[in-house]
């Protein structure tokens, strides 16, 4: 939700600005860092940090080993998957479509010197299936289409981590705190 802080800086630039220009410049500027995170929004979910109590519940169901390749999609600022990637972990990387959330989740794991990559980009159009374990914390919408396109993809074994929603068709492994575990058989 950084989208909204955003808004109101520049609603406030643009109102301030007497060159008509560079009111212009700010309005194309807000729509360009705006867009990408009101459609991550639609498409997946808004930035809502995951609690401490569900962040420890995906590193229990995780399991994780040394040999896991771990995505989260839309991942915020960046928190889980910094505490996945100190797991130890072949390879932790996280997406987000918010250049705001982006960069600060960028911010964050240039300050504390992590392992994990965060990249910009709709994880929509990566390929997931390369992935031993996917972390998400998708809206109801999301985890219906993350079933019918994602889901299908993905080799067996791998493993689903969603926080608060659920897969509606796939049953699942284990539960723990509102975290779900789902393993692709």
């Amino acid at each position: 939700m950084l989208e909204v802080l955003v808004t109101f800086v520049f609603t406030i630039l643009i109102a301030f600005t007497v060159w008509f220009w560079l009111k212009v410049a700010f309005l194309v500027l807000l729509v360009v860092i705006i867009y990408p995170g009101v459609y991550a929004m639609i498409k997946g979910a808004p930035f809502v940090p995951s609690m401490d109590k569900a962040i420890k519940a995906m590193i229990k169901l995780g399991k994780f080993k040394k040999t896991d390749r771990v995505v989260d999609i839309g991942c915020g600022d960046g928190k889980v998957i910094r505490k996945i990637a100190k797991e130890g972990v072949k390879e932790a990387v996280g997406y987000e479509l918010s250049i705001p959330t982006f960069l600060l989740a960028r911010f964050r794991t240039f300050w504390s010197g992590g392992k994990e990559k965060i990249r910009f980009g709709n994880f929509w159009y990566q390929d997931l299936s390369k992935y031993d374990v996917i972390v998400c914390f998708l809206l109801i919408e999301a985890m219906t289409n993350f079933e019918k396109d994602v889901w299908p993809k993905l080799g067996k074994g791998t493993r689903v981590i969603s926080n608060a929603f659920k897969l509606k068709h796939v049953e699942i492994t284990e539960e723990k705190d509102g975290v779900y575990l789902y393993i692709k058989k």
